[in-house]
């Protein structure tokens, strides 16, 4: 790590704090709602040369399902599959949906301050959670689903409530933090129960990056990145 960069990452944290020292909730927030035009992007965000830029997923060269007992045999597919599958990307439809309306917020500056690395961070992680979107309807079309464009409507309900109340960066942030912890708890809880064996690569490959948003959130937080020693299902939306 850079001294520029941990320069910047203290100025963030700096900022976040003095605008709201309080504890994170553990009560799971999400968000709903159509996306719209990224508002904020030529607004609040970092340059190409940000040090919060993430990398680029690279395509993942995901293996053919295998066939297990119980599976069907045409697809390699077991019967829960479909619903895991749908489940996330319903998810992932909500990930989007969140960091859309939080740069849209911000882009309206509705949020006061938002430092620019965390406006780059929330377009890098909506670039992310769209492109697992895009996979888990790919696989659901190969398995001759309809592909999934809403967040799951129980969940988006009552987060949409808690997103009006967001009336600064801070607590969109707290917001995206327990979205983001609440995919990877329900990507953890989900993988063991995965027959298709390219849903199970999806699943796994996703779950990681959930968490590496979580911490990165943390971290402009205040908070300690990485609290716990092993990840669980507490937050599960399964």
């Amino acid at each position: 790590m850079t001294e520029a960069f941990q320069d910047q990452m203290e100025e963030n944290a700096a900022l976040l704090q003095r605008l709201a020292p309080s504890p994170l909730s553990r009560r799971r927030m999400l968000i709903g709602g159509s996306a719209t035009a990224l508002g904020l992007v030529a607004a609040a965000c970092g340059t190409e040369d940000d040090p919060f830029v993430l990398q680029d997923d690279p395509d993942p060269n995901l293996i053919p399902p295998r066939e297990e007992d119980g599976a069907d045999q045409g697809g390699g597919e077991a019967s829960g599959d479909v619903a895991t599958a749908r489940l996330a990307a319903s998810l992932e439809v909500l990930a989007v949906n969140t960091y859309q309306s939080a740069l849209d917020a911000a882009g309206a500056g509705d949020l006061g301050d938002v430092p620019p690395a965390v406006a780059t961070f929330a377009t890098t992680a909506q670039r992310h959670h769209q492109a697992a979107l895009d996979e888990w309807n790919r696989l659901l079309g190969s398995l001759g689903e309809p592909e999934v464009t809403e967040p799951p409507p129980e969940l988006a309900s009552e987060v949409n409530q808690s997103f009006g109340q967001a009336g600064d960066v801070v607590a969109v942030a707290q917001l995206a933090l327990m979205l983001e912890q609440t995919a990877a708890d329900t990507y953890f809880e989900a993988i063991p129960g995965i027959q298709n064996s390219e849903a199970l690569s999806l699943a796994a490959s996703i779950q990681p990056v959930d968490m590496q948003h979580a911490a990165i959130l943390r971290y402009v937080l205040g908070q300690y990145p990485v609290p716990e020693t092993f990840a669980s299902a507490q937050n599960s939306a399964i």
